[in-house]
C-alpha cells in the first residue's frame, strides 16, 4: 500500500508527539518539527509506502535529540509486563485444545499489536492488571476480518513459517503463539529489527523475552526501520522471504510493505494487525481500531 495525501498529517503528528515525549526542550521539539517538514517537503509523494516516511522522520528525531533509544524505559516496561501477561495466558491455554487453543493464542498475539506506548492511552507506567484489561477489550471485540481457521489448516500441515514481529511487549505474546506453532510441527524463523525506532521490537528485545529459545532461527530483519523495509531488508530476510512457504506479518507497517510487494513473494502471506487509520480501513473494508487476520 502506497502513501496517500492524508498520511502527511499523520506522519508529522506522530513524530512531533514523540518529540514532546522524549524531550521537554521546546527548542529541540521545534527543530525536530522543522527538519521533518523540510524532509517531507522534498520527498513526500505516492511512490513510497507510508512506513518509509515514518522511519525517516523518527531517524531525524533521534539525530536532533541525541537520544539513541527513544522511549527506552517504556520499551523495557512493556517487555516485562508482556512476559507477565504471557505467563497467565499460557496457563489458561493449557485448558484448551486444537483449534480453540490456536485461536486463543493467535487472538491474544493480535491483541498485543495494540500495545504502543505512544498511542494506547494507558500512560507510561505499565502494570499487568491494567494492561491485561486493556488487551481483553480487543480480544472480546474479536476480528473484523478473520482468516485464522485457514491459517490453522496450514499450521496443521506443518508449513514452515517466517514470523515478522512488530512491537515491544507484543513480542512476549508472539512468543507463546510461536511455541504453539512449533508444537504443531512448524519450523519458525523469527525476524526482528536491528535497531530501535518508535516501539518496534529489536533483536535485543527478543533476547529480553526469551525469543531465541522459542524459535528455530532468529534473524535480523534490517536496521532501525518501522516495520520491515523492502529496500533496507537484510540479506537474511530477503532470502527467508523468498524461501518461506508462509509469512506471518504483525502490524500495520508490515502490511504496507507486504501488500505493496505481494506479487514478488512466492509463498502465502498472512497479516495480523490492528487497523490504525482510515486509508487502510477503506482498503480492507473495516473500521479503524478493528483487528484483522487476513491472507493477502
Amino acid at each position: 500500500m502506497r502513501t496517500t495525501p492524508t498520511c502527511l498529517t499523520c506522519v508529522l503528528g506522530d513524530v512531533y508527539a514523540a518529540a514532546q515525549q522524549v524531550t521537554p526542550d521546546v527548542g529541540i521539539q521545534l527543530k525536530v518539527a522543522k527538519d521533518c517538514m523540510e524532509f517531507l517537503a522534498q520527498t513526500f509523494g505516492h511512490e513510497q509506502v507510508p512506513s518509509y516516511y515514518i522511519t525517516e522522520v523518527h531517524r531525524i528525531l533521534k539525530r536532533d535529540t541525541g537520544i539513541a533509544i527513544p522511549f527506552e524505559e517504556s520499551r523495557r516496561q512493556l517487555n516485562q509486563v508482556g512476559l507477565q501477561i504471557a505467563e497467565r495466558l499460557q496457563q489458561q491455554a493449557e485448558r484448551l485444545e486444537g483449534l480453540e487453543r490456536f485461536r486463543f493464542l493467535a487472538t491474544w498475539a493480535l491483541a498485543g499489536n495494540s500495545l504502543d506506548s505512544r498511542t494506547v492511552g494507558i500512560g507510561y507506567v505499565f502494570d499487568p492488571e491494567n494492561t491485561l484489561q486493556y488487551l481483553q477489550g480487543y480480544v472480546d471485540r474479536g476480528l473484523a476480518r478473520d482468516d485464522l481457521d485457514q491459517l490453522y489448516q496450514l499450521v496443521q500441515a506443518e508449513t514452515p513459517i517466517l514470523y515478522i514481529h512488530d512491537n515491544v511487549g507484543e513480542i512476549a505474546l508472539d512468543k507463546i503463539f510461536i511455541q504453539e506453532l512449533r508444537k504443531s510441527g512448524c519450523r519458525v524463523t523469527s525476524a526482528l529489527r536491528g535497531g530501535p525506532i518508535t516501539s518496534d521490537a529489536t533483536l535485543e528485545d527478543g533476547r529480553m523475552v526469551g525469543m531465541g529459545a522459542a524459535v528455530d532461527r532468529l534473524i535480523q530483519a534490517g536496521p532501525d526501520t518501522l516495520g520491515i523495509s523492502w529496500d533496507e531488508a537484510s540479506p537474511e530476510l530477503r532470502e527467508a522471504m523468498q524461501q518461506a512457504p508462509l509469512i506471518v506479518a504483525k502490524g500495520q507497517a508490515n502490511y504496507y510493505v507486504f501488500s505493496e510487494y505481494r506479487a514478488q513473494l512466492p509463498g502465502e502471506v498472512f497479516c495480523l494487525f490492528t487497523v490504525k487509520c482510515q486509508p487502510v480501513a477503506d482498503v480492507i473494508g473495516v473500521q479503524p481500531k478493528q483487528a484483522v487476520g487476513i491472507f493477502l
